[in-house]
């Protein structure tokens, strides 16, 4: 269905909570949003959340703004100051595309809006061009560039790749690019897949090497033939992460390797204990904020 309208919700939060209400909006499924340094008060931002407004009647903007307070409560900062405006689609797109710059990643990447021109002094980069429709971010969270991050460290060239929750197709578009021959994305979200696609062709002009699957992982693991891949991607939250560790495992050839993502400072260790327990060896941590990425290895 085609969103017409969006609802912006904004308010404003102290700096160091941003992790916070990050990790909050990725657990309820909310990837339209953007934070904006305030200039009279710099410890402060402010945070504005786009949402399509057929999908948010009263009721559910009403819990939202409860979620949000609860989390801000709990974190010593009380706020009152909620606002909600009703936003057609032409203002929601130069709204929101206000907040999008070329990003570097790495040594040689540069994520890139894709309606910008390739600035001269990045010419030597490799470019990934995104356009995030009406429901995926820029890529810049920090959980989406310790993995793009990790995938610079590594030969990809001629290997089978599986992304799990793939989003606007950043990370899939970026194996392809450092030479994947293979390219398996899934996501539980048409729109997800539909922009995965989308970016994809942006990128290269066609969907050659990509094939893509709608529905849960655990679902299609054992409705399709999901095995012997050299690598799979996972950025998605840790609580679902937890659940699906066994089955990541029986999808990886041995000597494959995991790099999962979504992972909050506080949830590491728990998460390595259960790749251990699944015979998948710690090959790498790296960290970007309060955010943790993790490289684990089938052994025999």
């Amino acid at each position: 269905m085609e969103i017409k309208n969006w609802y912006e919700l904004t308010f404003e939060i102290e700096t160091n909570l941003e992790e916070i209400i990050i990790w909050k909006l990725n657990n309820l499924g909310i990837s339209s949003y953007a934070f904006e340094i305030l200039l009279n008060n710099k410890n402060n931002k402010k945070v504005i959340i786009w949402l399509p407004n057929l999908n948010w009647p009263e009721s559910l903007r009403i819990k939202l703004v409860r979620n949000i307070k609860e989390v801000l409560d709990k974190n010593n900062y009380q706020t009152d100051c909620f606002e909600w405006n009703l936003i057609e689609q032409e203002d929601w797109i130069s709204s929101w595309k206000k907040y999008w710059g070329p990003e570097l990643v790495g040594d040689n990447l540069l994520v890139l809006p894709c309606w910008l021109e390739l600035p001269e002094q990045y010419k030597n980069k490799k470019v990934i061009k995104i356009d995030p429709g009406a429901a995926f971010g820029t890529g810049s969270h920090p959980t989406t560039y310790l993995c793009l991050e990790e995938l610079e460290k590594i030969s990809l060239s001629s290997k089978k790749i599986l992304d799990i929750g793939s989003g606007s197709g950043i990370l899939s578009i970026a194996a392809r690019s450092f030479g994947a021959s293979k390219i398996y994305s899934i996501d539980n979200d048409y729109l997800a897949i539909n922009s995965t696609e989308s970016n994809y062709r942006l990128n290269f002009g066609n969907l050659d090497n990509l094939k893509t699957y709608l529905g849960s992982f655990d679902g299609l693991v054992s409705k399709y033939t999901l095995k012997n891949f050299d690598f799979i991607l996972c950025n998605i939250l840790a609580e679902v992460i937890k659940g699906i560790i066994p089955d990541i495992r029986n999808c990886l050839k041995i000597d494959g390797e995991v790099i999962l993502s979504g992972i909050l400072n506080s949830q590491k260790d728990e998460i390595i204990k259960l790749l251990k327990a699944s015979n998948l060896r710690i090959n790498d941590v790296s960290s970007k904020k309060d955010w943790v990425c993790i490289t684990a290895q089938k052994i025999p």
